[in-house]
């Protein structure tokens, strides 16, 4: 042990002294009950015969809770050096800075000078970890060194540790969690980057953009089971034959009128021979033509509706057109 170190200690039986004054001392209506100040005194008592005889960490044990029973100044210069002699720098430096700030009296006077040396030797010997996140602007990031949380509002500050090895974690919803190991050397300033990844979906779930399942082919497949490529919808190859038929079924009509028109103009010419029934014979004719013509195509309409039928036993889709046709109109109903 140093000497500084054992000045520090000022003695046990100082310790003694000064506590048997100040946890005796009168406390205010709203402190601890009697019974509460005698609890405490005997626990700090203890754990300065702890200290006399070096065993630091039943001090330390013994000084902390007698400082959550009663706040006292000299209990907390005492933990301060307990807390130091055991290598927890950070929570020492913090007692004596408590120590320090407390109202001073006469049964202290003497600690308050090595407390202020105390606290100018931890300055120098406390490490920091200056943590760095990337991406910035994460909702609901949690960082932990060695299993402690650090506050949220407290990230973007150097984080005082006791030098030695420290794990530092930061996990954050959909983000898997990051991991670093580092060693602080005494009062030393450690960079720590830290990068969050997100997290892989599960086998199985659905990502954006994905389809729900796999899309039923929008025409029959052939044999075999593969459907045609660029095969054309059943609708559309059902329009063709029909626009045909009804198409066809027009134009006959159109000619069978063209036809009557001619005729009734050849029986109201004059003469079979002249101009009048040459023109009522070519108005025939055309008749004839566009009747033809019209039922061609009606033809090929009904030969495509019946190279395209279902198979035998296969229900229809579709009823074929019917068609009337009148010497002067023609009907289709589908």
């Amino acid at each position: 042990m140093t000497a500084r170190r054992t000045r520090a200690l000022a003695g046990p039986l100082a310790l003694l002294i000064a506590a048997a004054g100040l946890l005796a001392a009168p406390a205010p209506a709203a402190a601890q009950s009697a019974a509460d100040v005698a609890v405490a005194r005997e626990i700090f008592i203890e754990g300065s015969e702890f200290a006399k005889q070096g065993r630091w960490e039943e001090a330390r044990e013994r000084y902390e809770r007698s400082l959550a029973i009663k706040r006292a100044p000299i209990t907390l210069y005492s933990l301060g050096v307990a807390q130091q002699q055991t290598g927890q720098l950070v929570e020492a430096l913090e007692s004596f800075r408590a120590f320090l700030v407390e109202p001073s009296a006469p049964a202290t006077k003497e600690y308050e000078k090595l407390a202020r040396q105390a606290v100018q030797e931890l300055e120098r010997h406390v490490a920091g970890l200056d943590l760095r996140l990337s991406p910035d602007g994460v909702a609901g990031v949690v960082v932990k060194i060695d299993g402690v949380e650090v506050p949220a509002a407290a990230l973007d500050r150097p984080r005082p540790v006791n030098p030695g090895n420290h794990v530092v974690t930061v996990s954050a919803p959909g983000y898997r969690e990051a991991r670093r190991s580092v060693v602080a050397a005494p009062g030393s300033r450690v960079v720590v980057m830290l990068t969050l990844e997100r997290d892989a979906p599960a086998p199985g779930a659905s990502t954006p953009g994905a389809s729900a399942g796999p899309r039923a082919p929008s025409a029959r497949a052939l044999p075999g089971g593969v459907p045609p490529r660029d095969a054309p919808d059943a609708a559309t190859v059902r329009v063709v034959p029909i626009v045909l038929l009804a198409g066809g079924l027009t134009t006959v009509a159109a000619g069978v009128a063209i036809g009557l028109l001619g005729v009734a103009s050849a029986s109201d010419a004059p003469t079979r021979d002249g101009d009048a029934a040459d023109a009522a014979r070519a108005q025939a004719l055309a008749g004839d033509i566009v009747a033809g013509a019209g039922l061609l195509a009606a033809g090929a309409g009904v030969l495509v509706l019946v190279l395209d039928r279902d198979p035998v036993g296969a229900p229809r889709k579709q009823a074929p057109p019917r068609a009337a046709v009148g010497p002067l109109r023609l009907t289709v109903r589908f």
